[in-house]
């Protein structure tokens, strides 16, 4: 019986500015040392792309146990475009080659679940620590999430990620779904987001992860666009439901320039890679929808941009209109002063008593003027009934209930339930 060893890459979202040097170790508080080495994509030809390798398989396996799962290893590979990809190598007690594939569909969602909510602390700290020591710098987050009090700088809800599993001669077929595709050597999709790869599962797990670089770039540029629509929709809200939106405009725009930067620059890996990593590439993107999915980032985030700009327009405009109330407001108290500089010069000799009488006028004058400046001006409408025998809006729904009350009962519809809506207009 051939073994099979299953594989699950996620892609993070990170936004960074890291150096093409790794470290060679740096600590992470509660899990001690963890090296850090220098790496690449293997798969790319022309331009090569550095990485920064870390083995977590040893902080892993210390906090994490799956019943009847072995961890054999667990691997981060940060990007140099601003993506982070965790891949984890697990082998079955169960034989997963008589499993149907949505019953192996199932095992998959449930391992990467419990995974996921064991694992998040744990990536939470690394990352922390990585960006502490100054092998992850400037890193970027969605304005929202480095607002928050989680301090977190993984965004999980952003993330996806791929599932493989390898085997000689793969016995699963193809969901009727997919569409035709024509992947590299080795790769068969088996459902969006899902590969059975026909290789020996001994194979070292460093050649694997090179195998998975086509189907993984794809993924992290998804996970690019997933958090820049998140991204958007998260502005949308504050701005429909905020009277006075809280939205940092230049920090969500240096947030779209990173992730755009990024997603470019993966996307070079359809003309930087090898000719079958780069078919691999290919079906990858069709089979997950990755065209569709920035085709809708472009569109939301062209109307966030322009909901941003007319919300900044409105806020200037507010701010005019204070403007000139407080200029107007300065040239009455500037006139009133100079009035009564006059008074007091034309009329030297006059009593006490029109002097208070010149002052007190002039005071009142002027806080008049001041409050017809800030005060709005409350406008009287006329009423409705008065206005050309418009009826009265309250009046409005009165006639309707009792227009309602003499019609006869709806028509049954095409099921015989009474009140179906009517065929015509």
């Amino acid at each position: 019986m051939n073994e099979v060893l299953h594989l699950q890459s996620r892609a993070y979202p990170v936004h960074h500015d890291s150096p093409p040097l790794a470290m060679e170790s740096f600590h992470v508080p509660g899990h001690g040392e963890l090296r850090a080495s220098a790496g690449e994509l293997k798969t790319l030809v022309y331009n090569p792309d550095f990485t920064i390798e870390l083995d977590l398989k040893e902080i892993v396996t210390r906090a994490i146990t799956l019943p009847g799962t072995e961890i054999v290893g667990c691997y981060a590979r940060i990007l140099s475009a601003g993506s982070i990809l965790v891949t984890y190598a697990l082998r079955h007690e169960a034989d997963l080659r008589r499993l149907d594939l949505p019953d192996l569909d199932a095992l998959d969602a449930q391992v990467n679940h419990l995974l996921r909510e064991a694992d998040a602390p744990i990536l939470a700290a690394v990352l922390a620590a990585a960006a502490a020591s100054g092998l992850v710098q400037g890193l970027a987050l969605r304005p929202d999430l480095a607002g928050s009090d989680e301090g977190s700088p993984v965004d999980r809800q952003s993330t996806r990620y791929n599932c493989h599993f390898v085997t000689k001669s793969p016995p699963w077929a193809t969901d009727p779904r997919v569409p035709p595709l024509s992947p590299g050597p080795y790769c068969r999709v088996l459902l969006p987001y899902t590969y059975a790869w026909d290789r020996d599962s001994a194979t070292p797990l460093h050649d694997l992860l090179t195998m998975l670089e086509p189907t993984d770039i794809a993924t992290a540029q998804q996970s690019l666009l997933v958090g820049a629509l998140l991204g958007g929709r998260r502005v949308l809200v504050d701005l429909a439901r905020a009277g006075h939106p809280t939205t940092d405009v230049h920090a969500f725009r240096r947030f779209l320039d990173g992730v755009w930067s990024d997603y470019h620059h993966l996307d070079g890996y359809r003309i930087e890679s090898t000719q079958g990593p780069r078919a691999t590439y290919l079906a990858a993107r069709e089979s997950i929808g990755l065209d569709n999915t920035q085709e809708r980032a472009d569109k939301l985030l062209g109307y966030v941009g322009s909901s941003l700009l007319a919300a900044a327009s409105q806020r200037t405009e507010a701010l005019d209109t204070r403007l000139n109330r407080v200029a107007s407001a300065l040239a009455m108290v500037a006139a009133a002063s100079f009035s009564l500089d006059v008074a007091v010069f034309l009329l030297p000799d006059v009593s006490l008593g029109p002097r208070i009488g010149v002052v007190s006028s002039l005071i009142g004058l002027t806080a008049a003027g001041m409050a017809a400046v800030f005060l709005p001006i409350r406008r009287v409408l006329r009423s409705p009934s008065r206005n050309g025998g418009a009826r009265s809006v309250r009046a409005v729904p009165r006639q309707r209930a009792a227009s309602l009350a003499a019609r006869p009962a709806l028509e049954p519809d095409e099921s015989g339930r009474p009140g179906g809506p009517s065929p015509h207009p």
